[in-house]
């Protein structure tokens, strides 16, 4: 039987689950499986200061039925609200599925820490204090900001990559940036890391893809199978 992770996203997120099964087509004997919490409209299902925990430690006791090896919150909130927000999430998510747990905001705090990133340009569809707020969570400064103006988290996943494009670039334009970081699980931004990259010379990470990343590095898995999709993947242990 395959490896497999356990996935948590929001209820109203149309990515997560496009954008792994892309990744995973470069480990073909890892498989995903796949929970959801009520999160809609503009942060409606889970209060504005932390997170439902039991509704994510009832979700992954469900994915513990699947016999997975990891869990992971692929959300982004947590960075805003500092990373112990996310290890006590990830400490009653382990205890209910019976095996590690991570999120995409600790992730890419990770992430940031191996390529040593600290100057930061970032892509949110909501507001610059929420950027401002992750910056800070991630240890980072908040070198460069552009926001869509969403409110309705649903509303992220129809942007297209062309504009996300175009946002990163002028983020970039706001230099020297040690990192761009696309900062919403449902923005659909995976295709454009590595063509961003190329273009830049500027690591560019879409926070879905960090969710994965994470996965495959807590299974000891080694990532530079998908490295072609972007240079976190290049980051091993």
């Amino acid at each position: 039987m395959t490896q497999a992770i356990g996935s948590i996203l929001p209820s109203s997120n149309r990515t997560v689950e496009r954008t792994t099964t892309a990744i995973l087509r470069h480990f073909p004997a890892l498989d995903a499986c796949y929970g959801r919490i009520t999160y809609y409209g503009a942060g409606i299902g889970q209060p504005a200061e932390g997170y439902d925990t039991e509704e994510y430690r009832r979700v992954a006791w469900h994915l513990s039925h699947a016999k997975v090896e990891v869990v992971t919150w692929n959300g982004t909130k947590g960075a805003g609200h500092g990373l112990d927000t996310d290890r006590a999430l990830c400490a009653a998510m382990s205890e209910a599925a019976g095996c590690p747990a991570t999120t995409a905001a600790i992730d890419t705090w990770r992430i940031l820490q191996r390529l040593g990133a600290r100057r930061l340009g970032i892509l949110t569809p909501g507001s610059t204090a929420y950027a401002e707020g992750a910056a800070k969570g991630l240890g980072g400064e908040l070198a460069a900001v552009r926001t869509l103006g969403l409110t309705d988290n649903f509303a992220s996943s129809e942007v297209p990559a062309e504009r996300i494009i175009a946002a990163v670039r002028d983020l970039a334009k706001e230099g020297p940036l040690d990192a761009i970081l696309l900062w919403s699980t449902n923005l659909p931004g995976w295709t454009t890391m590595a063509p961003l990259e190329a273009e830049l010379g500027i690591p560019v990470i879409d926070s879905t893809a960090a969710g994965v990343w994470g996965c495959l590095d807590i299974l000891g898995i080694d990532p530079t199978p998908a490295a072609s999709l972007g240079r976190l993947f290049t980051l091993g242990r």
